[in-house]
């Protein structure tokens, strides 16, 4: 085995995504890297006409939403979309604010970008007031 340099907070950071039975940081590095051979199985948000098990940046957002109470701040939807992702072994790009705002506005009406084919958020204060919500058609 290797030994590697990391901070206190990337240290805090790896345990704080311990999954039971995890007693080590390779093991919990392992699986959150893909390395054991197995993945943990993606959150999967089930929309019609959706290709089965095909996990897509929208559906991440919405899951995030939900799990904060269907309303929230950009900043919170940004880490909870950084945690759906890693639990789940997905990336997580430098850029996923800006993944995560092109998928809130490509899905909601409220905004310019809006491709017309999903309705699913709303920018409660307006564009640029960073706070979105599930749409209430919507929600479950």
């Amino acid at each position: 085995m290797r030994t590697i340099e990391i901070s206190t907070d990337v240290f805090a950071k790896i345990w704080s995504l311990r999954a039971e039975g995890e007693e080590d940081e390779n093991t919990i590095l392992k699986r959150l890297l893909g390395l054991n051979g197995e993945r943990q199985q993606p959150y999967i948000v089930e929309k019609k006409g959706q290709r089965p098990g095909k996990v897509l940046w929208r559906d991440d957002v919405f899951a995030a939403l939900q799990s904060l109470g269907g309303t929230a701040h950009l900043s919170e939807i940004y880490e909870e979309v950084r945690s759906i992702r890693r639990r789940a072994g997905r990336s997580v790009p430098i850029n996923i604010e800006a993944i995560i705002r092109r998928e809130l506005e490509y899905n909601s009406s409220d905004a310019r970008a809006f491709i017309g084919k999903r309705d699913w958020f709303h920018s409660v204060d307006g564009i640029g007031g960073g706070v979105w919500s599930i749409r209430q058609s919507h929600v479950e």
